[in-house]
């Protein structure tokens, strides 16, 4: 088992679903947790977790803001350092949906979805970032494949993971200097947020613990990487490549017509020769880099 002795962790929506699985999880690796999560309706989610740890060994301490709210980032990591004297992981877990197709969506609720599962997140990492940098930290953002992918019915909620996975790749890439690591989780479980949405034939092997063994992994100290995205589900794993296809190259100069471009369209999409970079310049120089054939065909 992965030795988290003496580490501090923040992780939000810490109470509930995958982020309670990751906590405790954490927690009996050694480390010391400071679990947000709002109390809604008289439960007190993130005591409960507490409760929970502490019963077993652990360390930890309930932390209760709205992860959107003004100064909840900052209360967070002011909970680490106060209770526990240093700050080495934030889980970036809490998030909400909204299940509306773009043209029936509310636009405050658009922007609630976008101010929690995103705004929140970079809040925590900007409060957080001189604490992490100090102990060469990592951080976890759980995402999701509807922001690989995009996903119909929830356009705020694939909006926000999207740009989550485009903020939590250039963190690793601005982080590597000071050994800061980002990287992020893009879970399928059965959870409060997923209940009516999973299949009744899937649901026994879709337990939020099941995903934990990737968090672990990205969480771990001795784990060299960064900037990379872990799909889980039921104990099944992948990596998620982002890349581009060979293409097509035309002689500088003269744009190419319409027409032309329309007879090579198909081509674009063949995936001999796909390739990933490590960051989008890189993609830009690749790109220019690209020589036209000789006699174009």
């Amino acid at each position: 088992m992965i030795d988290l002795s003496d580490q501090v962790a923040i992780v939000t929506g810490g109470g509930k679903g995958i982020g309670r699985e990751i906590a405790l999880a954490l927690a009996r690796r050694g480390a010391s947790v400071v679990v947000n999560n709002r109390s809604r309706d008289g439960q007190d989610s993130a005591a409960a977790v507490v409760e929970e740890i502490v019963a077993g060994g652990g360390s930890a301490v309930a932390e209760r803001s709205s992860v959107e709210a003004t100064g909840a980032s900052e209360s967070m990591v002011a909970s680490a350092i106060g209770n526990f004297g240093r700050l080495d992981m934030v889980v970036a877990n809490a998030a909400i949906v909204d299940r509306a197709t773009f043209d029936r969506s509310d636009p405050d609720r658009f922007r609630a979805v976008m101010e929690i599962d995103f705004m929140a997140p970079v809040a925590l990492a900007r409060a957080a970032f001189p604490e992490i940098t100090e102990t060469a930290g990592r951080f976890l953002f759980v995402t999701s494949a509807a922001g690989t992918y995009g996903e119909y019915g929830v356009a705020s909620y694939a909006a926000a993971k999207g740009a989550l996975s485009a903020f939590a790749k250039t963190l690793a890439i601005e982080g590597q200097r000071s050994g800061v690591r980002a990287n992020l989780l893009a879970p399928f479980a059965l959870t409060q947020m997923t209940e009516e949405h999973v299949p009744e034939d899937q649901a026994a092997g879709m337990d939020p613990s099941l995903v934990v063994p990737a968090a672990m992994w990205l969480l771990d100290p001795a784990a060299d990487v960064s900037g990379q995205t872990i799909v889980a589900a039921g104990n099944r794993f992948r990596a998620v490549l982002t890349g581009e296809t060979a293409g097509r190259a035309f002689p500088a100069g003269e744009a190419v017509s319409d027409e032309r471009f329309a007879e090579i369209r198909e081509s674009l999409f063949q995936t001999d020769g796909w390739q990933s970079f490590a960051d989008g310049m890189s993609a830009f120089l690749g790109l220019m880099a690209m020589d036209p054939p000789t006699e174009d065909a």
